[in-house]
Parts: structure tokens; sequence; C-alpha cells
């Protein structure tokens, strides 16, 4: 091909363990990347730039299909959505003569999966709505991929949340500062930092308790927890968006 143009990308929709989409409704939508149709467990993409190759085309689109599985995984369910490179459409916008030979390149095939186990099985009838407002930048990667190994059961609870606590102050160069910029009551990351650090028995607490004395969190306030660090998370990458937003306050969050 002398002028090769990327018309289109294509991806297998995949869910996790335990998840799986029967006869789901057709999506349809476009953003700044291109136009997007998901139906029958696929989804095409037709970008809007012009790219010569299905490596530039994909480094452009996938950050978007990562933040897009990630805010499932947050908003929805683990393992709600995930998209396996299937293949690419390339024209050439400047033919050779009948007869030349001509070489098209369209990479390797790639993904990342994750999945979690579940002891019932959901059936969806429709696919996760992507992210109006959510970039799965380094840190919301690192935040989100601690929180998946607390749900695998390879990691405590409280060091989860107290990595991602600190994410968010380290971002901010402080806590204080960081309620300012996540639009967070700062009581709420007081209480995160105050669960994750104080409470726990000898197998899971951040800090050994006096004379062998441990407290650990009761099932309100694991809840509460576990509800405050998705939240936290999902501002995270609500920030990195450059969106508007409404401060997350205790009224957000389960009952202590």
């Amino acid at each position: 091909m002398r002028d090769p143009h990327v018309k289109a990308v294509y991806y297998e929709i995949m869910s996790g363990e335990g998840i799986s989409y029967r006869d789901p409704e057709a999506l349809e939508f476009s953003n700044h990347l291109g136009s997007f149709y998901a139906s029958e467990n696929r989804l095409q993409v037709m970008p809007t730039e012009h790219f010569a190759s299905g490596t530039d085309a994909r480094e452009a689109l996938e950050p978007f299909l990562k933040a897009w599985e990630i805010n499932a995984d947050l908003t929805r369910n683990i393992g709600m959505l995930r998209f396996k490179f299937e293949k690419i459409d390339v024209i050439d916008r400047d033919p050779s003569p009948p007869g030349s030979p001509q070489v098209l390149h369209v990479g390797s095939i790639s993904h990342v999966h994750a999945t979690s186990n579940f002891s019932l099985h959901l059936t969806c009838s429709k696919y996760p709505e992507p992210p109006a407002a959510f970039n799965a930048t380094p840190e919301v990667t690192h935040a989100y991929r601690r929180w998946l190994r607390f749900h695998s059961g390879k990691e405590p609870l409280q060091a989860m949340s107290y990595f991602v606590l600190t994410v968010a102050e380290n971002s901010a160069s402080g806590r204080s500062a960081a309620a300012v910029l996540y639009e967070i009551d700062s009581d709420v990351l007081r209480k995160i930092g105050e669960l994750s650090s104080t409470k726990g028995d000898g197998l899971t607490a951040r800090k050994a308790g006096a004379l062998n004395q441990y407290h650990d969190l009761s099932s309100t306030e694991r809840h509460w927890l576990e509800k405050a660090v998705r939240l936290l998370i999902s501002r995270l990458g609500e920030h990195a968006s450059g969106a508007q937003l409404s401060r997350l306050t205790f009224s957000d969050l389960p009952d202590l």
C-alpha cells in the first residue's frame, strides 16, 4: 500500500467469570476518537483521525477502552466489560497500479484481561455505557489494580485502602490539598485513613496493636470503607478527565 488508512478497528466484547450478555442492545456513540458501534459481542471503531497503521490506531483508542473497562468495574461489577483486539480494516488512499504487489501490516493481537470469581451468574441485556468523564491515568490504574487484588483475596482491605488514599494524597501534595483538588470532604479522607490504619487483626492491621490488642473492622465499617475507596478511585479518574466535580460528602456513603 502506498497510502494506507485505518478505516476501522474491531474488538471482541468479553466479560469476566460469572457475567454474560444475552441479546444485548446495540450501543452506538461518537466522541473525539471516532464512531463506536457495539453489537453481538463485537465493537467496531471508526477513528476520526488518519492512522497509517493499526499499531498507531490502537495506541490512540485503547486508553479510552481501558478507562471504559475500569469505570464499568467501579460503577457496576468487576468483569463487566473487557475488549480483545480482533482485526483492522485498512484501505489504500493511493492504490498502486493493477498487478503491483501489496503488503499489509496489522500488528499483533494482545489484550489485558482481568477476572474475578463470583458465586452467582449475572446475565445482562445492555453493555455498560462509556464513561463521559473518566481517564485511566497511571495513578488511577495503580489504585485500581490494588483494588482488584483486594477483591481477589490477595490483599487486606486496610492495606489496599491506605494505598489508594496515599495515591490521592501524593498526587495533590497532602491530604488537605487532596480534599480540595478532588472535591472530597476532609472528614471522609480522615475516616478512610483512620479505618485503614488503626483497625484490623493480627493479619490485616497495618500497625501493630499495643500489647497485642487489636480492634478489627466491624461489618458496618468494612462496608463503608469498601464503598469510600471505590468512590475515591472513581474520583481520581473523573478529576483526570477535567470534569466539573460535585462535592463528595458523608451523605454519599453508607451510614457508620
